[in-house]
């Protein structure tokens, strides 16, 4: 089973959610929205990218249009996911938890781009 570069892009986005799921912990904040957007998206995502590799490695991939769907779903939740933790903690003052927060929001905005990326990428059959 050789390496595609598709997978190489889907394994990248994985190990963002995870870093966003650890970020989560070490930074929650008392919006209500703002949190249950984030934990829903980063812990959503996890569950979707390793079935999507547990598929992969079984030799029974997404359709690629679910696949496309999922990308594209991924990059608004994650990029609405980033805005929103940045509006929260860009009013704090230097602290290791804004720090973090910002991290978060951060690698959010970038795994957005990341699922972009992907799914231009399944679009054209670049795999």
């Amino acid at each position: 089973m050789a390496i595609s570069r598709l997978s190489i892009i889907k394994f990248l986005e994985l190990a963002i959610a995870v870093t966003c799921i650890g970020l989560h912990y070490k930074s929650r904040t008392n919006d209500i929205d703002t949190d249950t957007l984030s934990s829903a998206t980063f812990g959503g995502y996890v569950i979707i990218l390793v079935g999507g590799f547990a598929g992969y490695l079984m030799s029974t991939p997404f359709n690629k249009r679910i696949d496309i769907f999922f990308s594209l779903v991924g990059c608004a939740l994650f990029v609405a996911s980033g805005a929103l933790n940045i509006k929260v903690y860009d009013d704090f003052g230097k602290s290791e938890w804004r720090d973090y927060g910002l991290a978060k929001a951060s690698l959010a905005i970038i795994n957005g781009a990341v699922f972009l990326l992907d799914s231009l990428l399944t679009w054209r059959g670049d795999f």
